[in-house]
């Protein structure tokens, strides 16, 4: 069990995922010092040494979760297995654990994509007793990684009052976010940094850069919402076959 560098666990079923990646880390421009962070931690991880949950929050598009489909690319010939965890109840995680307790000499990051509760969702409470607390603790093989979009994970409209009972509500709802001792943050890009990934991609494809491009790289992502790496990405491949 577990002989391949990546898994994907789908309620309760265990399958293999294979790892792909059109580009390189070198390739995730303007964020190196998240790339590096986040490698320091996996690498600690896997030579046994401290480690911490990780949150990769952020920027859509800015490389989060294709980071950490790198990671598990280049470490998986170092006994590191990702798993990605998709499942409708966040307690489905125990049946998990009973797998990985019988591989201890793997270790595993457990891998929540783009996740995010609204301040009406209880299960946030399950998911937070699932990363770490409740009765059964994690394997201490384990590294819980999870990208979201929100830096705040448990959605929030009211403030703080002052009133004990909301900060007791507000203590709860922070306290998922504890769970995660390394809150890594992928920001919106300038327009210099989304240009020269622009420029990247542009010589990548062979496609020329003809005057003018910058100003419809510009015109393309603010059309879209906004810079990202994704988008540039996507304004390349589009130029190319658009000429």
């Amino acid at each position: 069990m577990f002989d391949r560098p990546a898994y994907r666990y789908i309620n309760g079923s265990l399958e293999e995922a294979v790892i792909t990646s059109d580009i390189s880390m070198e390739e995730l421009k303007a964020v190196s010092s998240q790339v590096l962070l986040a490698e320091r931690n996996v690498v600690s991880f896997i030579s046994g040494g401290p480690f911490l949950n990780m949150l990769l929050w952020g920027e859509k598009g800015s490389g989060k979760s294709t980071l950490l489909r790198l990671l598990a690319a280049k470490y998986g010939g170092s006994g590191l297995v990702t798993v990605e965890f998709i499942d409708d109840r966040p307690a489905g995680v125990y049946g998990l654990y009973g797998m990985i307790r019988a591989c201890p000499d793997k270790k595993f990051i457990l891998y929540f994509d783009d996740i995010s509760f609204n301040e009406s969702d209880d299960s946030y409470r399950r998911f937070k007793s699932a990363v770490e607390g409740g009765l059964e603790e994690k394997p201490g093989n384990v590294l819980f990684a999870a990208t979201s979009n929100k830096r705040h994970l448990v959605s929030d409209k009211g403030g703080d009052t002052g009133d004990i009972y909301d900060r007791d509500e507000m203590n709860e709802r922070t306290s998922l976010q504890a769970r995660f001792g390394l809150s890594i943050g992928f920001y919106p890009l300038n327009k210099d940094n989304y240009i020269k990934i622009c420029a990247m991609y542009l010589d990548k494809y062979g496609v020329e850069a003809v005057p003018g491009w910058e100003k419809a790289a510009e015109a393309y992502a603010i059309d879209r919402g906004g810079r990202s790496g994704r988008l540039a990405k996507q304004f390349a491949a589009y130029t190319a076959i658009t000429r």
